[in-house]
């Protein structure tokens, strides 16, 4: 590396973007994925530490090919992949605060009787926490030991992610002038849902450009939504003639808001 004069920034973003893309089952790959992980092991070893961005880049990707691609990590030593972990567990850790899209959310769902635990330990938008065996999302299990992520084991569990403009790809008008499509997911938001997955978490994304739409004041229109999107309820009754029967939603459905 030091001939090639990729410095220690950009072999972690490579090892990260491979285990993004998923382009890591080549011989190729797992020789430089090898080579990356035995060089940040070295530097670590003689000046006591690596940068952040750099051992929270190597963790993610150590996270997914322990299990997808075990040949590229299988050389990393243990005092190391404890020392990732460690660095991402102080990340995970640090105080969040929640964005003003988040916060509706949550009201929203506190409006229709879903507990929810907001801002989780895995750094988790919304985490719910089901029944065993529950049919409808609003069946919660939250306890006082729901927080921590050892009270967790044996139930199900939902992380519910508001992805705003800046998980996304912006999004262009055609050539030809028909409507643009929905924005490709950037990497670092496919990359976070993937790590959440393999550890046991069913992931629904609320992205911006359907819950934008729906105007702050059509409180109603934003639970019929929430409804369709996380299945919180078979029914639900605003009054005697308006009630809302579950139906799941359809591929790029155009509502009245559009």
């Amino acid at each position: 590396f030091s001939k090639s004069r990729i410095g220690p920034q950009e072999q972690a973003n490579i090892a990260w973007s491979l285990v993004v893309l998923e382009k890591f089952h080549t011989v190729e790959a797992i020789q430089l994925l090898d080579l990356i992980f035995e060089e940040a092991a070295r530097s670590c070893k003689e000046e006591k530490s690596i940068q952040l961005e750099h051992a929270h880049q190597l963790w993610q990707a150590y996270f997914i090919l322990e299990e997808d691609c075990p040949e590229a990590v299988e050389r990393v030593p243990d005092w190391f992949v404890t020392y990732l972990r460690e660095k991402w567990s102080m990340e995970k850790a640090r105080d969040k605060l929640s964005s003003a899209r988040h916060r509706s959310l949550s009201d929203t769902l506190q409006l229709m009787g879903v507990d929810h635990i907001n801002e989780h330990d895995e750094d988790i938008d919304v985490a719910i926490i089901l029944q065993p065996n529950a049919a409808w999302v609003h069946q919660t299990e939250i306890g006082e030991e729901s927080s921590e992520s050892s009270g967790d084991e044996g139930k199900v569990l939902v992380a519910v992610e508001f992805d705003g403009p800046n998980h996304f790809t912006r999004i262009h008008d055609d050539a030809d002038g028909s409507p643009p499509g929905p924005p490709r997911a950037l990497g670092h938001t496919v990359l976070k849902y993937r790590l959440l997955k393999k550890q046991g978490w069913t992931v629904v994304r609320v992205p911006y450009y359907e819950f934008d739409k729906i105007p702050f004041w059509a409180s109603m229109e934003r639970q019929r939504y929430l409804q369709r999107k996380l299945k919180t309820h078979a029914n639900i009754q605003f009054s005697q003639v308006d009630i809302s029967e579950y139906k799941a939603l359809t591929p790029n459905r155009r509502s009245r808001f559009d």
